[in-house]
């Protein structure tokens, strides 16, 4: 039986089929502002390289509601960090080879150009990956394509189960930059940067402070405030968030 301080996220935002299963939330007790997400006042539409359900292929073994990445799908999310941080979440129990891979777009909008892969294994709950500080940095002014793929069938790749979307790295706003300066609290500087627009530093903060697997009660906030907007008709196509009840 499940309280009010666990609950069971059991779907989320992935634009169609939007199933997550399993997922817990650890909820604290205080009272503190909660991060709001405010998409870019010059939001973008995707590229047709992120699709309307942000999946592909099937997995036999593990379903296509096994994968959803934590980040805006029907419109390009933006980070300030030249080497900012992916999540993802994975709700089978099943441990399979997984592919994360970083492309840029050139000036014809072709993701062309591998900047970064890197191999895994999915393990259940929230995965997240930064890019390795020695790394040359991302572009200012640069879009980017990024994926998550399991490799369901090495030998049909076709099979494999993949899950893409986009983000563009922008200079950091003078106002914003001032307000974080003074503040060193990770939930409200996961707000600033959600008020900002700014998705993947506002998750990244939030999910900070968190145990590998679960997610705290900001981060929650957050992604449920994505998955509200992109479900809106003006936003794509329905999603459902199902939390779980006493």
């Amino acid at each position: 039986m499940m309280t009010r301080q666990k609950w069971l996220l059991h779907k989320i935002f992935n634009p169609k089929i939007l199933t997550i299963c399993a997922l817990t939330i650890t909820l604290s007790l205080t009272q503190a502002t909660l991060a709001a997400y405010k998409p870019p006042s010059d939001q973008k539409p995707p590229s047709g390289y992120t699709d309307s359900s942000g999946i592909r292929g099937r997995c036999k073994t593990i379903g296509t509601g096994s994968l959803t990445l934590l980040a805006p799908v029907t419109h390009v999310g933006q980070t300030t960090s030249v080497h900012p941080t992916f999540a993802w979440f994975v709700a089978h129990h099943q441990r399979m080879p997984m592919e994360f891979s970083l492309y840029e777009f050139d000036n014809n909008d072709q993701p062309h150009k591998l900047i970064y892969k890197s191999q895994l294994q999915s393990s259940p709950g929230i995965m997240k990956l930064s890019l390795p500080q020695e790394q040359p940095g991302l572009s200012v002014g640069q879009k980017y394509l990024w994926q998550v793929e399991i490799l369901c069938n090495r030998n049909r790749p076709s099979r494999n189960l993949l899950a893409r979307t986009e983000i563009e790295v922008v200079a950091i706003p003078a106002s914003l930059k001032d307000a974080l300066n003074h503040e060193q609290d990770r939930t409200q500087r996961a707000t600033l940067y959600a008020e900002a627009g700014m998705w993947y530093d506002a998750l990244s903060e939030a999910l900070n402070p968190s145990n590998t697997g679960e997610l705290g009660k900001a981060a929650a906030n957050l992604i449920q405030d994505l998955a509200n907007l992109e479900q809106s008709p003006n936003s794509g196509d329905l999603s459902q968030i199902a939390l779980g009840e006493n």
